[in-house]
């Protein structure tokens, strides 16, 4: 694998997911960002800062064919360079079904794409 080719092979996640604000230890992020994982469990960011284990951040994110954006606690689980792994700390019932339904939807046209063995 040649160098950089993790990192754009991580980005590519075909759930299309918008960040808005970012604030890491109440402080506000500035600079780009990109998604490069979402689950049930957590997001996956790509952010040019050194962030550490344990650090809590307020994201702002849409989710596909949304124009509403989610407002949503998380703590620092994990990091691989500028990736990032947070973990929801505090979604309500609504946001957890909206990201369920985003998930499965992905799945679902995965699922649709993949050729018949």
């Amino acid at each position: 694998m040649e160098p950089g080719q993790e990192t754009v092979r991580w980005l590519k996640f075909s759930l299309d997911v918008r960040l808005g604000a970012i604030l890491v230890n109440r402080k506000p992020y500035e600079g780009s960002s990109r998604v490069g994982h979402l689950d049930e469990t957590g997001i996956g960011i790509f952010i040019p800062a050194n962030l550490k284990k344990g650090d809590v951040a307020v994201l702002e994110f849409t989710l596909p064919n949304s124009e509403v954006f989610m407002k949503v606690t998380a703590k620092l689980a994990t990091r691989t360079g500028f990736r990032y792994w947070f973990e929801f700390t505090d979604l309500s019932p609504e946001q957890q079904q909206r990201i369920q339904r985003a998930c499965a939807a992905l799945q679902k046209s995965e699922a649709v794409q993949q050729p018949n063995t």
